[in-house]
């Protein structure tokens, strides 16, 4: 199976979108990368977003969690939600072998480069999707909900049966 994670990052004072410029003129789109043998979903989502964007993330929740299975193999992938560690750092503007950079975006702008095909535009309409879902109250799930198989039962909450 091929595992993935992807960050959905907000930045708390200015709501805007964290987007990151991939090589190979494949338009803007969410940091994040393969789940590599040793590592777990929460590294990797921190790592990706700091090697492709150049910004330290502190995960806030999980939006969906996607698998798929086939007779070949499969595919998980794993949307986190996230916001700058520190939201006066600046995203990467020169390009390396992650990225060509990245920058803060408004849903505005994510619509109008959605209608741009890449390299300009957006790589697809994910990152845009979203933003218009957690700007309109959608669920962010609570981190806890993705874990080890060997994570204990959690306690349960006063007043719940």
């Amino acid at each position: 199976m091929h595992a993935f994670s992807l960050v959905v990052c907000r930045h708390p004072s200015t709501g805007l979108w964290l987007a990151v410029e991939e090589n190979k003129f494949r338009g803007w789109w969410l940091p994040g990368g393969f789940v590599e043998c040793g590592d777990d979903h929460f590294d990797t989502a921190i790592k990706e977003t700091q090697e492709e964007a150049g910004i330290d993330v502190t995960l806030k929740g999980i939006l969906r969690v996607e698998n798929s299975m086939t007779s070949v193999g499969g595919r998980q992938r794993v949307v986190f939600y996230a916001e700058p560690a520190d939201p006066g750092q600046k995203p990467k503007d020169k390009p390396d072998r992650e990225s060509r950079g990245a920058r803060w975006m408004g849903t505005d702008e994510l619509k109008e480069k959605s209608k741009i095909e890449p390299p300009e535009g957006l790589r697809g309409t994910e990152l845009l999707d979203w933003a218009r879902y957690i700007e309109g109250g959608g669920t962010i799930y609570p981190l806890d909900l993705l874990t080890t198989e060997e994570a204990p039962v959690p306690e349960a909450k006063a007043g719940r049966s």
